[in-house]
């Protein structure tokens, strides 16, 4: 695998080294193991997405502690840039990148992980998933093709967001997603998914992302052109009540994007410990 880019080992998270995905070695993951005395294996997965910059240390630390509580493994993908020598950074946000499928590697890694660690397959059929600004392009695309696979997702300050509009082809909509994925979006099971939607509120800028394009689901042109982050996780929070989801959306205090993650992780790690507790006392009540 010459000239492939690999993640440099001092950038992996303590004690979770990267691992090379056998099914495609130009794709590393993190993979953290659970410190959880008696539990002979992990319970659940929960899965951290980077954000452009390609930290993936800072999310298994935040998350490390949640992890161990209640025995889940954390895994964090690596998706390098330009993994087809093109010079394109951005192709995993939107999951497809020519014949790249961002998901189906993410669901490659899982099943390696799981192999690895020694999980049960009822522990991986579904995960929590976490992604701040690329990794919440990730996310929250992965919830409108996925969301049988999600216990829930926190999505932060995305710069770029897919709506939920039949009308509208993909990444703005979800109109060819049968075509282009081999997938139609379900919004019904999509809207049954927990969702934290997480801003920063100085995080208004708006030089560094691209123009939202076109879709029924914006008010107007002159709103969806001068959109900014706020904006735009908005209009989706806006899509996902009008389905019928459990979506909240928190306005982080003085928060701008590039110190976003940090405030990001600590909300997210409270969140899903509310859902996990909420799991354990729905399975409690079941027994």
């Amino acid at each position: 695998m010459r000239g492939m880019p690999v993640p440099s080992p001092g950038d992996a998270p303590p004690g979770a080294p990267w691992r090379p995905l056998a099914a495609d070695p130009r794709f590393h993951f993190a993979l953290r193991r659970p410190h959880a005395r008696g539990r002979p294996a992990p319970t659940g997965l929960l899965v951290a997405v980077h954000d452009s910059t390609r930290d993936v240390a800072s999310p298994v630390r935040a998350f490390a502690p949640l992890a161990d509580r209640h025995g889940l493994l954390l895994l964090a993908p690596h998706f390098p840039k330009s993994p087809r020598g093109d010079g394109e950074e951005d192709g995993y946000k939107r999951l497809q990148e020519g014949p790249l499928r961002y998901d189906r590697l993410l669901h490659d890694m899982i099943d390696q992980a799981a192999a690895e660690a020694g999980a049960p397959r009822a522990c991986i059929t579904r995960f929590w998933l976490y992604g701040y600004s690329g990794g919440a392009q990730f996310a929250h695309r992965y919830l409108w093709l996925w969301p049988e696979r999600l216990h829930a997702v926190v999505v932060g300050a995305p710069g770029e967001v897919t709506l939920p509009d039949p009308h509208t082809a993909w990444w703005a909509g979800v109109a060819d997603t049968a075509a282009r994925f081999g997938r139609r979006v379900d919004v019904a099971a999509a809207a049954r998914v927990p969702v934290k939607l997480l801003i920063g509120e100085r995080d208004t800028e708006t030089h560094e992302i691209k123009p939202q394009p076109p879709s029924r689901l914006w008010a107007c042109a002159e709103q969806r052109r001068g959109a900014d982050r706020q904006d735009r996780i908005a209009c989706l929070q806006a899509a996902l009540q009008a389905l019928g989801s459990p979506v909240s959306l928190e306005v982080m205090p003085g928060v701008a994007h590039g110190s976003g993650n940090a405030a990001a992780l600590a909300r997210a790690a409270g969140f899903f410990e509310g859902q996990l507790a909420q799991k354990s006392s729905a399975v409690a009540k079941a027994k």
